[in-house]
């Protein structure tokens, strides 16, 4: 299940072809892949095929995050691998992501993903305040 953990958002496992893909932490990827997509047109493009954001993997979302990663210079392995460790230095897929979403609509609203109108319900409860973990990622 996802998590908050200051300043970014977190996986309990990996997202990608042969991961654990939990549904929530599925979810997760899934919206922060789409919302990104949709203010990075002419930077990133997508695979054609839209993105379900519905926590179900499927391999368009492997190819959503190859495509990421290959836009960003991450690991190119179309995996989305939690953060392990206590602080936030560590670049890849999914500190990219929250970063990128932090970057095109603000701090405010990505600390609050829970707030914007399209959060999915399943999010939305995996990312509430009782599921937060401060005690990473605050450290240097």
């Amino acid at each position: 299940m996802p998590y908050k953990v200051q300043p970014f958002y977190n996986l309990d496992a990996a997202v990608g072809a042969g991961k654990p893909n939990s549904p929530a932490d599925v979810l997760l990827v899934q919206y922060l892949l789409v919302k990104v997509a949709s203010q990075t047109v002419g930077r990133w493009n997508p695979p054609g095929s839209p993105l379900d954001v519905d926590g179900v993997y499927t391999p368009n979302l492997s190819d959503w995050i190859l495509s990421y990663q290959n836009a960003v210079g991450t690991a190119r392995d179309g995996v989305v691998d939690p953060q392990q460790q206590a602080h936030w230095k560590h670049w890849g897929t999914l500190i990219s992501l929250n970063a990128s979403y932090r970057n095109h609509f603000g701090a405010a609203r990505h600390d609050n993903l829970v707030t914007e109108p399209d959060c999915p319900a399943v999010l939305r409860g995996a990312l509430s305040a009782g599921n937060a973990k401060p005690e990473m990622g605050t450290k240097s």
